[in-house]
């Protein structure tokens, strides 16, 4: 027997910002269908590391991100 569930999806839009170090070199938006904005945010960064921007070369590599409804 499979329970039912009244979880409520959203759309959201995570902008995904990358930096070298303090220096902010790109910006990747991410539509994504999820329950919570944090679950939201926490599927964009995952996304994230198959960006063309996240690229183990690139000293002090990091990101944040914003979330957006959609």
């Amino acid at each position: 027997m499979r329970a039912q569930s009244d979880v409520s999806l959203s759309d959201f839009t995570v902008d995904v910002d990358f930096f070298s170090g303090d220096e902010h070199y790109a910006t990747h938006s991410y539509t994504v269908t999820a329950s919570t904005w944090f679950s939201a945010r926490q599927q964009a960064l995952q996304m994230s590391v198959n960006s063309v921007y996240d690229d183990p070369r690139i000293p002090g590599l990091s990101r944040t991100a914003t979330v957006r409804t959609a």
